[in-house]
C-alpha cells in the first residue's frame, strides 16, 4: 500500500503544487558557442551546468516513463526545460524569502501536521471507509509502518516552511462582507435580451487608398517608434536521412518481418528492436478508433484480421510492422482495434550527421571570408533574412527561440558570423548579422498592410454608425427587430447578461451592459454607439439578486472570496518577487 501512496501522493500546500527540486530535470538547443561557466544566476546563486543538466535529464526521464506512447520532440523538450528553470527560480526565491523572514519549524509543528494530515493524504483511497477519510486507518499505518512515518516526516519538513511563508504573505488579506455582498449583487443582477448588432464587418465595400494609409502613418507616427533592432541572414542546414540511411532501415525492417514470419514472438521482438515509445510494452498501442493514427497506419490496421501481421508500412514516423489483436465496437458504437507495432525510424545515421557538421562548418568558414550570401550560393544553399527583432525578443522569425543569437546581435557589428548553432534535432543554423539600427521609426512599407487594415476598420466603423442612424430614422421602435432582420443585421439573443459579462459575437461593451440592466422587460436601450459597432437591445427577461439566498450562502461565499483574494495576493507577490530579482538565463548557450 505504501508503494502505491508514494506514487500517487502529492504535497499540496494552499493550492500551490510544487515539485521540490531534489533533482529535476536535457533538452532545448545546443550550440558550438564558447559557453559561460554557468547556466544562469538566480538572485546571486550560480546554476552550474552539471547540476542543471542532471535536473533536466531527471525531468525528461520522468516524462518518458509517464508518457511511453508520446514522441519526445523539440517542443516537448523545450517545455520541460522551461518547467525545470521556472521551478528552480521559484524554489531559490522562496528559500531566500524563508530565510529573510526567519521561518523555522520545530517538533511541535511536525507533530501537529502528523495529527492533522492535509488533503494530499485524506484524499487517498487507501485511507477511506465508505468513501470518507478514516483517521484510524491513517493513524494505524503511521504508528506501525516506519517507512510511512519517515516519509510523512520528510515531506512535512520539506513543505511546512513554504506553508508558513504563504501564511505570512497572505495574513493581511481581508475580504469584507460588504465586498462579497456587492459582488453578489453584480453577479446576480441579470437580464436576457435581443440585441440588434450593427456590425462593422457587414460593411464590405470599403477600401483604404494609398493617401489614407500615408495620412494615418503620419498622424500616428509615434505608434511606429521602435526600439533598437537587428536582423540576421541565415541558412538552415537540415539533417535528413541519406538514401543509404533509408535503404539500411528498409533492409532492417524487412529482416525483422521475416523473423516474425518464421515464428518470432512479436512482443519480444518489439522490445528488442522497436524504436517507438511503446517498445517497453512489447509495442502495445492499446485500443484506438479510426483517424487516431496517421493515414497509412490507420488504413492497414483496420484491414488486418485478428492475429495477422502486416507487411512493413511506411509513414512519416518511419517503417512499421503492425499486429492486430482485437476488433470491437466501443461505447459510442465506433469501430476500434487493439494493435501493437514495431517501429524503425527513418533517421540520419551518425555518418550523415558528421557530414552535416562538416558542411555547416565549411559554410561558416566561407561566410566569414566572402559573406553568407555568396557562401550559400557556392554550396548550393540560399540565404534568407529574418524580420527585425529587438533585445527583448524571445523568438527570431525563421530561426526560432534562440536567446543566444539575440544577445550576440546586440553585442557585435553588422557582418559578424557567429559559430554554427545546432538544434536538438541535429539541424545546423549558419547566420550573419545583416542589419542593425538604433531607436527608429518603422518604415511605411513595412507597416503598410497593418495600417491598411486599421484604416479600413475605422472607415467601416464610421460607415456602420451612419447606417445605424439611418435605420433609427427610417423605422419605428416596434419595427426594429423585423426591419433589422430584413436588412441583414444580426440579432444576438443573449442570456444572463450581468455588468461584467462578455456577450457572444459582441464581447464586453460596458455601456451596453449597463444600459440593459437599467431596464425592465419590454423596454429597449435605444441606439448605443460603441467603438466596434452600434447596438439596440430589447430586454426579454430580468432577474434580481436574491438577498435571502445570499444570507444562506454568505459563509460559503465569504470563504470562496477569501481564498480567491489570498491566491491573487500570493500570485502578485511572487510575480513582484520574480521581477525584482536579478535573474540571468544563459540556458541557450548550453541546451
Amino acid at each position: 500500500m505504501f508503494e502505491g501512496m508514494r506514487k500517487n501522493a502529492k504535497i499540496i500546500t494552499y493550492g500551490v503544487a510544487f515539485d521540490f527540486i531534489i533533482g529535476m530535470a536535457v533538452g532545448g538547443i545546443t550550440s558550438i558557442f564558447n559557453p559561460k561557466p554557468y547556466v544562469g544566476k538566480i538572485a546571486g546563486k550560480k546554476i552550474h551546468y552539471r547540476e542543471y543538466s542532471q535536473m533536466i535529464k531527471n525531468k525528461i526521464g520522468n516524462y518518458v516513463q509517464e508518457n511511453p506512447d508520446k514522441e519526445l520532440d523539440d517542443n516537448t523538450i523545450k517545455r520541460l526545460n522551461d518547467e525545470v528553470w521556472n521551478q528552480l527560480v521559484q524554489q531559490i526565491l522562496y528559500d531566500k524569502e524563508i530565510k529573510r523572514h526567519h521561518i523555522k519549524i520545530n517538533t511541535d509543528d511536525i507533530l501537529y501536521k502528523l495529527k492533522n494530515p492535509g488533503e494530499d493524504i485524506t484524499s487517498l483511497e487507501e485511507f477511506k471507509t465508505d468513501g470518507k477519510f478514516d483517521y484510524e486507518k491513517y493513524h494505524e499505518l503511521l504508528v506501525t509502518n516506519d517507512d510511512f512515518a519517515n516519509w510523512m516526516e520528510t515531506n512535512i519538513r520539506l513543505s511546512l516552511p513554504y506553508e508558513k511563508l504563504y501564511e505570512k504573505i497572505k495574513s493581511d488579506t481581508i475580504v469584507t462582507e460588504e465586498q462579497v455582498e456587492e459582488n453578489y449583487k453584480i453577479d446576480n443582477d441579470k437580464a436576457d435580451a435581443k440585441i440588434i448588432f450593427f456590425d462593422p464587418n457587414k460593411i464590405t465595400d470599403i477600401e483604404a487608398t494609398p493617401e489614407d494609409i500615408e495620412k494615418y502613418y503620419e498622424e500616428n507616427k509615434e505608434d511606429f517608434k521602435r526600439e533598437p533592432a537587428c536582423k540576421y541572414k541565415y541558412v538552415k542546414v537540415a539533417l535528413m536521412p541519406s538514401e543509404a540511411d533509408k535503404n539500411l532501415v528498409k533492409t532492417r525492417i524487412d529482416s525483422i518481418y521475416q523473423m516474425l514470419l518464421s515464428g518470432a514472438d512479436f512482443a519480444e521482438t518489439a522490445i528488442e528492436f522497436s524504436e517507438g515509445p511503446s517498445a517497453p510494452k512489447g509495442g502495445d498501442l492499446g485500443y484506438f478508433t479510426r483517424g487516431k493514427m496517421v493515414k497509412e497506419f490507420d488504413e492497414v490496421s483496420f484491414k488486418l484480421k485478428v492475429g495477422e501481421i502486416s507487411k512493413p508500412v511506411l509513414t512519416k514516423f518511419g517503417w512499421h510492422i503492425i499486429k492486430l489483436f482485437d476488433k470491437r465496437k466501443n461505447e459510442q458504437g465506433e469501430d476500434e482495434v487493439k494493435a501493437s507495432h514495431i517501429l524503425l525510424k527513418n533517421e540520419a545515421s551518425e555518418a550523415t550527421a558528421e557530414n552535416l557538421e562538416i558542411i555547416a562548418n565549411d559554410l561558416y568558414q566561407k561566410a566569414k571570408e566572402i559573406g553568407l550570401d555568396s557562401a550559400a550560393v557556392d554550396l548550393g544553399y540560399k540565404a534568407e533574412e529574418t524580420r527585425e527583432f529587438n533585445e527583448k525578443s524571445t523568438y527570431i522569425s525563421g530561426i526560432g527561440q534562440e536567446q543566444g543569437l539575440v544577445k550576440i546581435a546586440f553585442s557585435e557589428k553588422v557582418g559578424f558570423v557567429p559559430e554554427p548553432v545546432k538544434s536538438q534535432n541535429g539541424d545546423y543554423l549558419v547566420v550573419e548579422l545583416s542589419y542593425k539600427v538604433g531607436e527608429h521609426y518603422e518604415e511605411l512599407s513595412s507597416a503598410e498592410n497593418r495600417i491598411k487594415r486599421a484604416v479600413e476598420t475605422l472607415k467601416k466603423q464610421e460607415e456602420v454608425l451612419k447606417k445605424a442612424d439611418t435605420f433609427v430614422a427610417e423605422h419605428t421602435v416596434d419595427q426594429y427587430l423585423k426591419a433589422a432582420a430584413d436588412e441583414g443585421w444580426e440579432i444576438v439573443e443573449a442570456t444572463d447578461i450581468n455588468l461584467n459579462k462578455s456577450i457572444p459575437k459582441i464581447r464586453l461593451v460596458e455601456e451596453l451592459n449597463k444600459a440593459i440592466l437599467e431596464l425592465e422587460v419590454g423596454q429597449n436601450t435605444g441606439l448605443i454607439k460603441g467603438e466596434k459597432g452600434a447596438y439596440i437591445a430589447f430586454v426579454t427577461k430580468r432577474s434580481y439578486p436574491d438577498m435571502e439566498k445570499f444570507e444562506e450562502e454568505k459563509e460559503k461565499l465569504m470563504e470562496e472570496a477569501q481564498t480567491k483574494a489570498e491566491n491573487e495576493k500570493l500570485s502578485n507577490w511572487y510575480q513582484k518577487l520574480k521581477t525584482d530579482a536579478k535573474i540571468e538565463d544563459n540556458r541557450d548557450m548550453f541546451f
